[in-house]
């Protein structure tokens, strides 16, 4: 099962610097062609460095529900809850590198993609989307943050969002380290 990058949605990119971290969405799994995934780097790393057999592309793999990956959301710097952890993911893929890019896809659950949706809205983030951040944290640490626009919100709550996220990291230990965490053996 391979997560697609087709029908990203549009308006949520990525950035770089440390509190301007994107994720992108995409709306659909396509189930195709299992890939090779036997060398490079990391699981779902091919020999070119760039995805299984230097395709772009790897296969997903089941999410380990206990893996210490929390999504939480911040209101103005102070915790407003969980957006979503490893309870509420299916599936994983990864590493995939591109450019300066470290990409590790994560499929929410349907009841993943009802929670996101209904914590944000109880957040308040669907009215003010720009005073809220998404801190990723593995392990309690902080991997990664994204501050979240109208255009992020309303991407995310649109009945249409298949809930797949991509979480692009500039190092790719980090992308390494959060992939083999959350895939499951």
């Amino acid at each position: 099962m391979e997560l697609s990058r087709r029908g990203v949605l549009g308006g949520i990119g990525s950035a770089f610097a440390i509190g301007a971290i994107g994720f992108a969405g995409a709306t659909t799994v396509t189930d195709e062609g299992s890939l090779s995934t036997d060398a490079g780097s990391a699981p779902g790393v091919g020999p070119d460095g760039d995805g299984a057999g230097g395709s772009g592309e790897a296969d997903s793999v089941a999410v380990d529900s206990s893996a210490p990956f929390e999504a939480t959301l911040l209101a103005d710097g102070d915790d407003a809850g969980t957006l979503f952890d490893a309870a509420d993911l299916s599936r994983v893929q990864g590493v995939i590198s591109e450019e300066r890019e470290h990409l590790v896809y994560v499929a929410l659950s349907e009841t993943g993609i009802g929670a996101v949706q209904d914590r944000l809205a109880e957040a308040g983030a669907t009215d003010e989307p720009n005073r809220f951040v998404v801190s990723m944290n593995l392990d309690g640490t902080e991997v990664r943050r994204v501050e979240l626009d109208e255009s992020r919100v309303t991407a995310l709550t649109d009945d249409e969002w298949g809930g797949v996220l991509t979480l692009p990291f500039g190092q790719e230990p980090v992308a390494v380290e959060v992939y083999e965490s959350l895939a499951s053996e």
